[in-house]
């Protein structure tokens, strides 16, 4: 599987984000577990690593049972309020079986999306994913079309909970 140079910019991209992100210290580290639906799957659960301003998620979902979905996001949060607007990078895998075959995915995820602390730690999220494939391998041999290079938006919705601070 080769990527294009544009692909290879996307993913070093994703990957700097990461690994840029400041390194965990000890003030105000918090693990928040929870529901999400949309995003990488019609629905699925996630766990998410915050400190200071920052927050390292992982997300795991499915659309329909057949496929298994894991994305891992960066995140960059702003304001200190009750709600707090967020951009991030990441990369979302998916696999999926079909009757042709079973076929996979990477892309490239950048989040816009809203975090709200309604009730001591209870949090909603509203998020908007802008994806775009890197990689595919289609279920159907036969099937060589290339990535579609579009900008895919989906909506996402969630539940977190506050499981632990240290």
């Amino acid at each position: 599987m080769m990527l294009s140079r544009p692909q290879r910019v996307l993913v070093l991209a994703g990957l700097a984000a990461l690994a840029s992100a400041s390194v965990p210290g000890t003030a105000a580290a918090q693990y928040r577990v929870g529901v999400v639906m949309g995003g990488t799957g019609a629905w699925g659960l996630l766990v998410e690593y915050r400190w200071k301003r920052q927050g390292l998620e992982l997300q795991a979902g499915t659309w329909s049972f057949s496929d298994l979905s894991l994305a891992v996001t960066a995140k960059q949060y702003v304001g200190s309020n009750a709600v707090e607007p967020y951009v991030g990078a990441g990369l979302w895998g998916i696999v999926g079986k079909a009757e042709e075959g079973t076929g996979y995915g990477l892309i490239a995820r950048l989040p816009v999306g809203l975090d709200w602390e309604f009730v001591s730690r209870h949090s909603a999220g509203l998020a908007i994913h802008l994806n775009r494939a890197l990689a595919l391998k289609r279920p159907d041999p036969a099937d060589r079309r290339p990535p579609r290079s579009a900008v895919i938006p989906l909506p996402e919705v969630s539940y977190r909970w506050l499981a632990r601070e240290r």
